[in-house]
């Protein structure tokens, strides 16, 4: 067979991350009513033309780790009817997310159009930095020793590398080298998605393209030395995973929302 006339196949990923829902639908950050904006995300996304395969929701999914939140999210993301996975940032409370989202529990490996999606968990209790437990760390070792062919798409709260904003970078994964170890060594990462930055980023690390991505309530201002936001809107990220191994993405903002950022806000 020609294999120009090998149809390439693609998996639509859709990234969510930085909801800080609030207990109740009226709660406000920064200005913003953080479960509209998360419902204008969602509204984008059910609109999308091209077939979605599941959404990942990369941490934050609260403000404050409080369990209305968590039914507040999980009853809304139901709605879309499309499959979701989830992890924990460093505003969520991991025990009380794991009895409460229970339609779709933490799932740290996904196989998706021949890939397979890595969840790690950064977040550190009671910390706002992220971190990597040895057992995080052991586990992405093992999964990528394990299928050495398969191409890989790492999901992770906290960025392992900076991205020019002083004040954040003094938040990524403070052990971020054990995993550079461990992606360079293995050939099939293809891709590290995280969120926490609340601003679109891409950058090359560990031999990979690293993204963060913005934030489905407000954005930080990028390159700011100290806590600052911006006025661009709330955002998604989408992922065509490819069957040859290659992938696709971009940021899509929400242009029309109807929340307006206090940039007066010095901080959350």
């Amino acid at each position: 067979m020609d294999t120009a006339s090998v149809s390439l196949e693609v998996s639509r990923i859709i990234q969510i991350t930085d909801l800080h829902l609030g207990g109740t639908p009226d709660y406000q950050l920064a200005g913003v009513c953080t479960y509209a904006s998360f419902q204008e995300v969602l509204n984008r996304v059910q609109a999308e033309t091209i077939p979605l395969h599941m959404i990942m929701v990369t941490g934050d999914i609260a403000a404050d780790g409080v369990l209305p939140a968590y039914r507040l999210f999980t009853d809304r993301i139901r709605a879309t009817a499309l499959p979701y996975a989830w992890l924990p940032g460093n505003h969520d409370d991991f025990q009380v997310m794991q009895e409460s989202v229970s339609s779709a529990p933490y799932w740290p490996v996904l196989d998706v159009g021949g890939w397979q999606l890595v969840s790690l968990n950064s977040a550190e209790p009671g910390k706002v930095p992220g971190r990597l437990q040895l057992d995080e760390l052991a586990f992405l070792e093992k999964v990528l020793a394990r299928s050495p062919n398969l191409p890989t798409a790492i999901f992770m709260h906290h960025p392992p590398w900076e991205i020019g904003c002083a004040w954040l970078d003094r938040q990524r994964v403070v052990n971020a080298d054990a995993l550079h170890a461990i992606i360079e060594n293995a050939a099939n990462v293809k891709a590290i998605f995280s969120g926490h930055v609340h601003q679109d980023f891409c950058g090359q690390w560990a031999g990979v393209p690293v993204f963060c991505t913005p934030s489905s309530c407000f954005q930080f201002a990028p390159r700011s030395d100290d806590f600052r936001l911006s006025q661009e809107p709330p955002a998604y990220r989408w992922i065509d995973l490819c069957s040859n191994g290659s992938l696709q993405t971009d940021v899509v903002y929400i242009t029309d929302t109807r929340q307006k950022v206090d940039t007066g806000s010095t901080g959350y």
